[in-house]
């Protein structure tokens, strides 16, 4: 499994520490999750995989 850094805040997980210290940052600033971020975190992408497996 590739490593994962999670954001501080709202422990949404990615695969770049660069995104993960985005997260953490705009999470800081604004309080909430930054959908064009959180699109890109492992969760997301699971729930995306899982969502394209139902439909077929």
């Amino acid at each position: 499994m590739e490593d994962q850094y999670p954001c501080g805040i709202c422990g949404l997980h990615y695969l770049s520490k660069e995104l993960a210290e985005r997260c953490h940052a705009w999470c800081a600033l604004h309080d909430s999750c930054n959908l064009e971020v959180a699109r890109q975190s492992v969760e997301a992408k699971l729930r995306a995989k899982g969502a394209h497996s139902a439909a077929k």
